[in-house]
């Protein structure tokens, strides 16, 4: 089944020059990490197959909004799809491929009392 998905999205988003297209959107946080992927993915592929892939780090909410829509090939999102999105969305399937973690910063301010 995986790889009938697969050949369906490579049918669908390849244009007649042969290249195939794959558009993202979503959070911000994994952006550095899929510049350095698709560098990568394009050194070791372009010899085979003409790959254009694209991200637009536009924060979570908009690329669950813009998967669920059918814009956009992929998404990346620091939240879990609902049962109601799964519910309007069959199709689509969540799996991690990054964990990281976030700090809290936050300036402490002294205030000395003069007497």
């Amino acid at each position: 089944m995986l790889i009938l998905g697969l050949l369906m999205l490579l049918l669908i988003t390849n244009d007649v020059s042969g290249v195939i297209h794959l558009a993202g959107a979503g959070a911000t946080v994994p952006t550095s990490v899929f510049v350095a992927w698709k560098a990568a993915y394009r050194a070791l592929r372009s010899p085979f197959v003409d790959v254009r892939l694209s991200y637009h780090a536009r924060g979570s909410g908009f690329g669950k909004r813009e998967i669920a829509a059918g814009s956009v090939s992929y998404a990346a999102t620091e939240s879990l799809l609902a049962d109601d999105d799964y519910a309007e969305n069959p199709d689509l399937q969540m799996f991690p491929v990054l964990a990281g973690s976030a700090s809290y910063m936050h300036v402490i301010i002294i205030l000395q009392h003069s007497s």
